[in-house]
């Protein structure tokens, strides 16, 4: 018998039901969920909103028009082409969607990055997790589990611009195959579930989408990540000759500004409008991190040449490409040897592009796997990483990602993480 009083092959099942043909999130899988009381998963997620609050408000302080914010952040304009002439409307929904996430080392979680924009990924995993566990507890009369419907939120945000662009209800789904996170299976999902929320929704592929536009379509919604698309190549020429034909995008291209792992590292060093409550929430939630340039900085109360600590204390820091993806622009000093990661810092600090940020030890713990549909389970030493998710201002449960390596590393699916939740207890 499980925790819940069921037997594996029925929890299988369920999960199975929950799951079947979402990529990168089936079997093997976490075989329950992690559950956090109440007030300790509140509190986790009341963390979530204000430092997406705190990063909107970093972006809009950089300067008084978006020229001069993504100066502030040297990126490049050519490459920001959907940006609304209503400033107003980019700031406002510059936080929309956010996937936190946090790693949880021996002084608790901390927050080592904030992903912000539709393309963040693991959206339908988390609430197809959610759901099965909700289905399991009822099926054993259990209470259920405290986490939001995230889909009823993006519901929600899409009535909200639909409102404010004085638009019908509905929404074009715009993404691309090249993600391994999509397909088919999710995109119907995505659709189902929204429609449960009474927002008609369908789907464009980005290379096809004004062969699959409709006269109806005034709203689309972006589900990829523009800045991949930039690395990567991806012709975003259809999408933009829709916007001039009068198609209105959302969550508005400000989000790859609040997506910068520069706001973290701002927000971590300390910015003079801040407040002492909020420094005292960085400095709780956040791990040290600091834009790279040949600088003074205080670590750990002693003053250093930035350059010079990260070579020096190498073991103790991660550098991370500011707009990097999929773990494509992170090196871990630990893992490094001394003579490349001294390149790399040099290197690092010439682009003013790098953050460093030092090194959350994850806890490792125990983590029931169920390993197939059969029910099968085996207990792993995981070392978990948790994303707590924020739409429209509003924080809701994590999606969990976690393999068994001992070392430092990024966690990704890609690489063969497997997946869980995070929930909160409501009777604890």
């Amino acid at each position: 018998m499980t925790i819940t009083g069921l037997p594996p092959t029925r929890v299988a099942e369920i999960l199975a039901g929950h799951l079947a043909d979402i990529p990168m999130g089936r079997f093997p899988t976490a075989a329950e969920p992690m559950v956090l009381p109440s007030k300790a998963y509140r509190a986790l997620l009341a963390a979530t909103r204000r430092l997406t609050e705190l990063s909107c408000e970093v972006v809009r302080r950089l300067a008084p028009d978006q020229a001069g914010r993504m100066a502030a952040l040297r990126v490049d304009p050519s490459e920001y082409r959907r940006t609304s002439p209503d400033e107003e409307f980019e700031l406002r929904h510059a936080g929309d969607v956010v996937r936190a996430d946090v790693v949880i080392g021996a002084d608790g979680p901390r927050f080592i990055e904030l992903n912000v924009g539709a393309g963040i990924g693991g959206v339908v995993q988390f609430e197809q997790q959610r759901r099965a566990w909700r289905s399991v507890r009822l099926e054993a009369g259990l209470p259920p589990l405290d986490g939001e419907d995230l889909f009823g939120l993006l519901a929600k945000l899409i009535k909200r611009y639909c409102a404010e662009l004085s638009l019908p209800v509905g929404a074009l789904l715009i993404g691309t195959m090249h993600d391994p996170g999509m397909g088919g299976a999710v995109n119907d999902t995505q659709i189902r579930l929204l429609g449960e929320h009474g927002v008609p929704a369908r789907f464009a592929e980005l290379p096809g989408l004004l062969d699959e536009i409709r006269p109806g379509d005034r709203l689309g919604i972006i589900q990829f990540c523009e800045d991949e698309a930039a690395q990567l190549g991806w012709d975003v020429t259809p999408m933009l000759t829709a916007i001039k034909d009068g198609l209105r995008t959302a969550p508005s291209e400000s989000t790859r500004l609040v997506d910068s792992k520069k706001v973290l590292a701002w927000m971590s060093e300390g910015l003079p409008w801040m407040s002492r409550e909020d420094r005292d929430l960085v400095q709780r939630f956040v791990p040290w991190s600091r834009v790279l340039g040949d600088r003074l900085v205080s670590w750990r109360g002693d003053a250093y040449e930035l350059p010079r600590l990260l070579v020096e204390q190498r073991e103790h820091f991660v550098l991370k490409g500011a707009a990097g993806l999929s773990s494509r622009e992170v090196f871990f000093g630990a893992s490094t040897e001394p003579e490349e990661w001294a390149q790399l810092v040099e290197a690092a600090v010439g682009s003013e592009y790098y953050v460093a940020q030092e090194l959350v030890t994850p806890v490792r713990r125990p983590v029931p796997v169920m390993l197939d549909e059969s029910g099968r389970t085996d207990i792993v030493i995981a070392n978990p990483v948790i994303s707590p998710f924020c739409v429209g201002g509003v924080p809701t449960g994590c999606l969990m990602r976690f393999d068994t390596a001992t070392g430092p590393g990024a966690v990704t699916v890609k690489s063969g993480a497997m997946l869980g939740c995070l929930l909160g207890d409501t009777t604890r």
